[in-house]
């Protein structure tokens, strides 16, 4: 009776591991043919170019403001630096791309009208096949204010503020859900190739600070019927993080010519400081919206690219009776040209990293 009962023990012991070998295979093997199906697929509509490094010239013309609008009335002040337009370079080389940028002076009747900014301004960006990860820092000295309400004379001097200077600094990232079809690279830096339309629905996060220093307030006493004086401030610190979903899609035509579009909507929380120089620091919360746009059209070859790329983002925020805003309006053009790898150009920044392997 013992002897029986633990043969069967034994023999149910086995089929149960054969049966956990058998799972175990077939779940090995549905990932591989997964991966498989998802490397295909991706093959018929994305061209990678693995075997290339690429170098291109970059244009940017860039709007940074940051604006106090008056619930009630809509009454607008917007803030604005002297400084559009940046000139610099791209390179894409050991599977890594670089774009080095600097700001170009504004002219000398251009000062005489909206004063005269400085601005340091450092941006990266890390990208993989369906996700996508922005990292800024922008430093900005002098601005000047304009108020639609009160139009300048042609040729008069807007109302010009070289004490305020701010810090913005923040991480954005988006995620792209259709890897198999959808690549984000090919229209915004070209280090792929959509070959067929095709779109993704997204998720994009935020996290943002800014930070502002004056002299003085903001606004004099003429503004105070409009914003009220608790609305005003002299110096002022706000984080934001906020989390947005959206959809992404490029329209190809003859797998060269393209126009990308994606935008992001969705709520944000906002820690707000502020306070004049003789006040105490006050505190507000506030729920908003995060706005995240990005169209983009242009060439895309085997060989040469080329085309135009527009951007916005805004943080709105409310306090006091007014709502305070900040935004980001970039428009680059680049045109640039991939040539083959070969010697220590095929090499790869990650190799640096692998461990290597002993036997």
């Amino acid at each position: 009776m013992g002897i029986k009962s633990t043969t069967r023990h034994a023999a149910f012991r086995t089929r149960i591991f054969v049966g956990l070998i058998i799972f175990s295979s077939f779940s090995h093997n549905s990932k591989g043919q997964d991966k498989d199906l998802d490397a295909l697929a991706r093959s018929s509509y994305v061209e990678r170019f693995t075997n290339h490094f690429f170098v291109w010239p970059v244009i940017k013309q860039k709007s940074t403001s940051f604006s106090i609008q008056d619930n009630t009335t809509g009454r607008k002040i917007t803030f604005k630096p002297n400084v559009h337009y940046h000139l610099g370079a791209g390179v894409y080389i050991f599977g890594v791309g670089v774009q080095f940028l600097a700001a170009l002076p504004a002219t000398s009747a251009s000062e005489k009208l909206y004063g005269h900014s400085s601005a340091f301004d450092l941006q990266t960006n890390i990208l993989g096949k369906n996700w996508g990860l922005d990292i800024f820092t922008q430093n900005y000295q002098g601005y000047y204010a304009d108020d639609k309400d009160r139009p300048i004379p042609s040729g008069t001097p807007n109302p010009q503020r070289p004490d305020i200077s701010t810090w913005n600094t923040g991480i954005n990232g988006i995620y792209y859900f259709n890897k198999r079809r959808y690549s984000m690279r090919s229209t915004y830096n070209y280090y792929e190739r959509q070959l067929k339309s095709a779109g993704s629905f997204l998720l994009s996060g935020d996290v943002n600070t800014f930070s502002l220093r004056a002299d003085s307030v903001i606004y004099n006493s003429s503004y105070a019927t409009y914003f009220g004086y608790g609305a005003d401030f002299q110096r002022l610190d706000y984080t934001t993080v906020s989390i947005a979903p959206g959809y992404a899609y490029n329209f190809v035509v003859l797998k060269s010519y393209f126009i990308g579009a994606s935008v992001a909507y969705g709520p944000a929380i906002n820690w707000l400081r502020f306070n004049k120089a003789s006040g105490l620091w006050k505190t507000e919360v506030d729920f908003n919206a995060f706005i995240d746009l990005r169209l983009s059209t242009g060439y895309n070859g085997e060989r040469f690219f080329t085309g135009v790329t527009y951007s916005h983002q805004t943080r709105n925020m409310n306090y006091e009776g007014v709502l305070l805003s900040s935004s980001n309006d970039v428009v680059k053009f680049s045109m640039g040209y991939r040539f083959r790898e070969k010697g220590i150009l095929k090499r790869r920044a990650y190799d640096i990293f692998r461990p290597k392997t002993s036997w």
